[in-house]
């Protein structure tokens, strides 16, 4: 779904006339001057729409086959002849030609505080385009892709099959969505209730909720918590600063964290991850693990009756604890770098501790029923707890 750019507002290469529109009676709200106008274009054979505009807009999907607006002008001006005459410049232009649907504002010079449009349109539609120079943008019950933009408000889709949602620095917030998800803020907080295919995620520093993804997942923010409920699929995320907390994951985990903890509750895909300054908790995995972090804690969780492959779990300050359940099959290589104070504690016999010297590192190595992957343990400063799990 690419997006064709360009607010085009007044111009006669977008929009061919006026809308037939009846406009309702001046009142004064809070030291504006306020009118509703209502009006509506046939949307006949129509499969595609354009709005565009520079307030909010507000698209909905129904069973009608016309497109109905209402367009509520908010007007500074000294007197009602003078709002009247400013709110006959701010209107609404449109046409339907070779099934596409072009909606657009158009605003006067000055005098126009703000215009807030409401659209309801043909559910059918299979494209969607909805652009605001600055307002709020919303859409809801398309049967098609949704691409929305605006330069600095927010983002709200829900029951649409595709989504793209940009934005300058609003907040994003999309609910359902049948198929793919691209969000791209310019600072804001996104949220994901659910999307049913591939998902890309980017914001320049807010934070990322994602509820339920059945596909693949890549999330990246300049700042900001990274939060996903359950991942059918592979998850990719990265924050410089915050915790990434992933509950459920059906495939590969990759995180990376600046400065923040990271955590996985579940992953059966195996667990790659790498933070400056936080710790790292894994519980129920399995695969390969490769875990580091330059300052923090590490423990890990193995899952009970999968197959580990070679793993690495690292830290060059802090402790590391793995848990082992009982029928593992695994060869355990742990080394601790404490200049003659490390330790390593292991509830296995097996694992024994290796002769080293005084000042050396201590080494231990074992193997567990009957051997199989290596699990590498190295810490440079902190201890080794090798831990039996409670079933």
């Amino acid at each position: 779904m690419g997006w064709r750019s360009g607010l085009a507002l007044g111009a006669a290469a977008v929009v061919s006339a006026a809308l037939a529109q009846t406009p309702r009676t001046l009142t004064r709200e809070s030291g504006f001057w306020v009118q509703n106008a209502v009006g509506s274009l046939s949307a006949e054979n129509a499969v595609r729409l354009r709005v565009t505009t520079a307030g909010n807009v507000v698209v909905r999907g129904g069973a009608s086959k016309q497109v109905v607006y209402t367009l509520k002008r908010r007007i500074r001006a000294r007197s009602a002849a003078e709002a009247a005459a400013l709110a006959r410049a701010c209107e609404v232009v449109g046409s339907n030609r070779s099934g596409l649907v072009q909606i657009a504002v158009r605003f006067p010079v000055s005098g126009t505080e703000s215009a807030d449009l409401s659209i309801t349109v043909p559910r059918g539609l299979r494209q969607a385009w909805i652009e605001s120079l600055g307002g709020n943008v919303q859409a809801f019950d398309i049967d098609g892709d949704v691409e929305t933009r605006t330069a600095a408000g927010k983002i709200q889709v829900d029951r649409v099959e595709e989504s793209v949602a940009r934005t300058g620095g609003g907040d994003i917030t999309l609910g359902k969505i049948a198929g793919p998800v691209k969000c791209y803020s310019g600072g804001g907080n996104i949220r994901v209730e659910r999307a049913g295919g591939e998902s890309v995620i980017q914001t320049a520093g807010g934070e990322v909720f994602v509820h339920e993804v059945l596909g693949p997942i890549h999330i990246s923010t300049g700042g900001g918590n990274i939060k996903i409920g359950r991942s059918a699929a592979a998850v990719f995320a990265h924050t410089e600063g915050g915790l990434i907390q992933i509950d459920q994951a059906a495939g590969i985990v990759s995180a990376e964290n600046s400065a923040g903890t990271i955590q996985v509750n579940a992953a059966s895909g195996g667990v790659q991850c790498q933070s400056s300054g936080g710790a790292i908790h894994l519980h129920n995995v399995n695969g390969t693990l490769r875990a580091a972090t330059t300052a923090g804690s590490i423990v890990a969780e193995l899952l009970a009756g999968h197959k580990m492959e070679d793993s690495l779990l690292r830290t060059d300050t802090g402790d590391i604890t793995v848990f082992i359940p009982s029928n593992v099959a695994v060869r355990v290589v742990a080394r601790n770098e404490s200049a003659g104070s490390g330790r390593i504690i292991s509830d296995f016999p097996e694992i024994r501790m290796q002769t080293v010297s005084a000042m050396g590192p201590a080494l231990a190595e074992g193997v567990l029923n009957g051997g199989g992957p290596v699990l590498q343990l190295n810490v440079s400063a902190g201890t080794i707890y090798v831990r039996r799990l409670k079933q």
